[in-house]
């Protein structure tokens, strides 16, 4: 099981997670694009340091929201969506490449994420600027019972498919994570690394109202901002050796 992590948040006086002393222990680190999080400085700062660290560089787009941080959705149109996506990647794109390294995937961002899954039309314009962007046909979703549909979708555009779980948040009994409004929604250490566990090795999560639901992962995710996040990815790291 590979570990990965959203980085580069951090924007002017405001600093999310602790950047430098997670990435060692990182495969992919999903870099903010600057439309909810991440400035000039840290944006560039994240490359640097997964570059240093021989990470993966994935770009972390979102919708236009800096203020709601990328988690309230948005009603754009179908050429606003792609036009915003298209400036957040090429712009994560450039940077890399000024820095002599790249960016190999993209992970979509808070709200955006989750209405992938839950809307067809916004799937397909992502899906769609993947597909056209150069040199990039990897994207990193979440796991659940709607894998095969987005497999197939995926496939109709060139796309292939990084599956990620979460380590850090609490799912309900539909594959979804629950809400950050809700209780119980953000986990402990302790609770983390027995989820990890249970994805690892089992291939479930038991959600929060204790029912099981299969999830099949390549890859773990920590927030970056959770308060314990920095100690369960050193447990995770060395569980995953």
């Amino acid at each position: 099981m590979q570990l990965n992590c959203d980085l580069g948040e951090s924007f002017g006086l405001y600093v999310l997670g602790n950047d430098d002393a997670i990435m060692p222990y990182l495969n992919y680190a999903n870099i903010a694009c600057g439309y909810h999080g991440g400035d000039a400085q840290h944006i560039q700062r994240a490359i640097l340091l997964a570059k240093q660290h021989a990470v993966k560089i994935g770009a972390h787009p979102s919708y236009p929201d800096r203020q709601g941080f990328g988690r309230r959705s948005m009603q754009l149109s179908s050429t606003e969506l792609y036009d915003h996506l298209v400036f957040q990647i090429a712009t994560l794109q450039g940077l890399c490449a000024f820095h002599d390294t790249s960016c190999v995937y993209v992970k979509p961002h808070g709200a955006l994420y989750h209405d992938i899954i839950e809307s067809t039309a916004v799937r397909e314009v992502f899906f769609s600027v993947i597909e056209n962007a150069p040199k990039l046909h990897q994207v990193m979703l979440p796991a659940g019972p709607w894998a095969k549909a987005l497999v197939e979708d995926a496939e109709k555009h060139h796309v292939t498919i990084i599956f990620e779980a979460f380590a850090d948040r609490a799912y309900d009994n539909t594959g979804k994570l629950v809400s950050r409004t809700q209780p119980g929604a953000v986990l402990s250490q302790s609770e983390a690394i027995t989820q990890a566990q249970n994805i690892m090795n089992r291939q479930h999560v038991i959600c929060i109202d204790g029912t099981e639901v299969p999830l099949y992962a390549d890859t773990l995710c920590v927030h970056s901002d959770s308060a314990d996040a920095l100690a369960i990815v050193i447990q995770l790291a060395e569980l995953c050796e």
